[in-house]
């Protein structure tokens, strides 16, 4: 698979560094994007498109193991697999009719409780500001812990904390006018 991205990268400096961030950082991705999507099949699918995207956009990486790179390709991945579970949420919110027949009532109404929830706190997620929206996606989607995400953000420990209770608030606070209404 490695080589089909080459194709998409024609300075040889560039293909190095792909090449880097590819090893170094597949699995990761693979990871994140599992945790947005809940399937192996998607979540490969989130990492092709990704690496699609940065093969394209080579020029916005530095040095392929610094903390920039590696948020750079973390926040793609993210990004992506959202934008896939979005896609894929309002392709499946629909029940069609031939389906109902062989769904178990329990099925019926769990499979849309679970698609509605999770697009309203996915939702309610990517319209915090930037600073809590990465924060929050990090520590409990990706379940990193807060050194780690200050880290890779390049923040402190305690910034991370601090955005992270700042952040739930508003998702809770979001989230209960979503509810209300």
């Amino acid at each position: 698979m490695l080589a089909f991205y080459m194709a998409f990268i024609d300075d040889e400096d560039d293909r190095e560094k792909f090449e880097m961030l590819y090893n170094e950082y597949r699995k990761r991705m693979v990871y994140i994007a599992y945790s947005v999507l809940g399937n192996n099949e998607d979540a490969e699918d989130a990492v092709h498109d990704t690496f699609i995207k940065i093969a394209r956009n080579m020029n916005s990486i530095g040095n392929p193991k610094s903390n920039e790179a590696l948020s750079y390709v973390l926040k793609a991945t993210k990004n992506t697999a959202i934008n896939l579970s979005q896609k894929n949420t309002t392709r499946n919110k629909h029940i069609h009719l031939e389906d109902v027949e062989n769904m178990t009532d329990e099925h019926f109404f769990e499979k849309l409780s679970v698609t509605e929830d999770y697009e309203k706190i996915v939702l309610a997620i990517r319209n915090l500001n930037d600073t809590y929206r990465d924060v929050m996606f990090y520590h409990f989607v990706c379940e990193m812990k807060i050194k780690d995400i200050a880290d890779l953000l390049g923040k402190k420990n305690s910034a991370v904390r601090q955005q992270l209770v700042r952040g739930k608030k508003m998702l809770i606070e979001i989230l209960e006018k979503e509810w209300s209404e």
